[in-house]
Parts: structure tokens; C-alpha cells; sequence
């Protein structure tokens, strides 16, 4: 049985129900957004638990405490009234915890709230590379969000794929000139991560974008599980992105003359227009390339 010290004290861990896990990842993404760490957050929670009361076996805790293990966490001190200066004290070295090979998005990790840390993980520590320029993955509250899905559901054209909808988007706030805070990038560089994008280049005198990296399958799974996907999300983001990173991987990247709905093939992602939906031009190309 697993189990993890509490402030001295053997824990003995169960399982919780769907929707006691459900509601603390409601919980956390806030805390995420607003840049806490995410294992400060369930600590902080279980300290705030004890405060109110509760003991190590109620629910929200034993959730919690769950995803702390999960984690890696094996001893950890809170303080019971709730106030700062706790400790994480033993915790699993990373290359220790990643010979667990097991897909943690599968049913059973789903159950158990593997699924959950993972995931929580990856969106709190994402990197979006934009024009060369690394950049945090920043998790905005909904009313930021709306508008760039309303945007991408607009500019969307018939039978195009949406991770290329939302590229040119994105292209297209970059070719204007805005300022890369500008949180409409922000926005849509989410929406991006979300779709497993992680490297991307604007080139404005040629009106090109080029994808630099292959597309992330864990930050696409994550976004999908959180996304309340459930096991066929899942699947479906998994699939989506390897059948995309196949294709960049099928031959060396390269232009082709534009052509009707967009479309990977030889390793080229073509669409039939330009940044931010102008006019086809031979020079109005998304285009994949591999870095090797």
C-alpha cells in the first residue's frame, strides 16, 4: 500500500473518488496560473485541510497526499495551523520515478490520480519557443481565453486542421507588430502548447511560418486530460500528434507551391494562404522542418 510521513506520521494513502480529484484539479489550475509551484499548492492545501480540522484520512487530503506521492514526495512537514515554512523532506530522485514506463494516461492512472499529477505537471512548467525565443507556457483565466478560441473559430476555413488555424493566428498577431507580451499571443501560444506545438518561427518578409520542433505528444495529452477528454480525449490528442509527427518526419522539409485546404505531406505543412489569412501567394506556406 502506498503511503507518505506527514509531519512525522506514516500516512496510509487510498484511492479517492473521480470527482474528489476532479474538484482539487479545479483548484490547483488557478494556483497554477497565478504562478504558485504545484507542489507548494498541495501542501498549502493540505496545511489549510488541517487547519480547518480535518484529518489525514478525509478525502481532500488523502487526494492531495495522493498526488504529492505522485509526485515523488515521501515526507513532508505542514504546519497544522495552516501558517507558511513547511518542507518537503524525502522526495524520489526524477531518473528514480521515470523507470515507472507506464502510460499514466491509461485508465487505471486515470482512477488512481496519476493522471491528474501528470498532467498538472506539464502545464505548470511548459516552454513555447517563438521566433528563437523561449517563453513560459502562461495559463490564463477563461476571459482571456475566449476570445482567442472565438478568433481561431472565425478565421477557421473549411477542413482545415485547427492546430494550423491557430498558427496562423498566432502568425498573424506576430506579423502585425505587436508586442510579444502582448497577451493575445499569450493566449494563443496556449491554445498552441495545448495542440502540441512547442517551437514556431514568423518570418514577415516572406510571410512563412515554419514549425522547428516536432509536436509535443505529453503537453497534448495533458491539455486534453485537463480538458475533461477522458480516455478517448486522450487517444484522440495522442493520435493527432503522432500521425503529425510522422509526417514531418517523412521526408525533409521544403516548399510547395500552395494548395487547397491545408494539409501535412513530403514533411511540408501547406496551407493555402498567407499569415493571418491573406491572399494565396507562392510565398504563403506554413511549413514543418525537423531539427536534427
Amino acid at each position: 500500500m502506498a503511503q507518505i510521513a506527514l509531519n512525522g506520521q506514516d500516512i496510509p494513502l487510498t484511492v479517492q473518488s473521480q470527482e474528489t480529484l476532479g474538484l482539487l484539479g479545479q483548484s490547483l489550475v488557478p494556483l497554477i496560473a497565478a504562478g504558485h509551484e504545484l507542489v507548494a499548492s498541495l501542501g498549502g492545501i493540505v496545511g489549510e485541510a488541517l487547519k480547518q480540522g480535518m484529518a489525514p484520512t478525509d478525502a481532500k487530503v488523502q487526494a492531495c497526499l495522493w498526488l504529492l506521492h505522485e509526485l515523488g514526495v515521501r515526507a513532508l512537514t505542514v504546519p497544522p495551523d495552516g501558517s507558511t515554512g513547511g518542507s518537503v523532506d524525502r522526495i524520489v530522485d526524477a531518473a528514480d520515478l521515470a523507470r515507472d514506463a507506464s502510460d499514466p494516461y491509461s485508465p487505471g492512472n486515470m482512477a488512481t490520480g496519476r493522471a491528474l499529477a501528470t498532467a498538472l505537471r506539464n502545464v505548470s512548467s511548459r516552454t513555447f519557443i517563438l521566433n528563437g525565443e523561449a517563453r513560459a507556457v502562461r495559463l490564463l483565466p477563461r476571459e482571456k481565453i475566449v476570445p482567442a478560441i472565438q478568433a481561431v473559430v472565425d478565421m477557421r476555413r473549411l477542413n482545415e486542421p485547427v492546430h494550423l488555424t491557430t498558427t496562423r493566428a498566432l502568425a498573424g498577431i506576430v506579423a502585425s507588430g505587436a508586442s510579444l507580451q502582448d497577451e493575445r499571443i499569450d493566449a494563443l501560444v496556449e491554445l498552441a502548447s495545448d495542440l502540441g506545438i512547442v517551437a514556431l518561427s514568423v518570418d514577415r518578409a516572406t510571410n512563412t511560418i515554419t514549425f522547428e520542433a516536432e509536436f509535443s505528444e505529453a503537453n497534448a495529452v495533458a491539455a486534453a486530460y485537463l480538458q475533461g477528454g477522458g480516455v478517448q480525449g486522450v487517444q484522440g490528442a495522442r493520435q493527432r500528434v503522432r500521425y503529425l509527427n510522422q509526417q514531418m518526419r517523412g521526408a525533409d522539409a521544403g516548399a510547395a507551391a500552395p494548395g487547397g485546404a491545408a494539409h501535412l505531406s513530403g514533411g511540408a505543412a501547406q496551407s493555402s494562404s498567407g499569415i493571418a489569412g491573406a491572399k494565396p501567394t507562392p510565398k504563403g506556406l506554413i511549413r514543418a522542418r525537423r531539427r536534427r
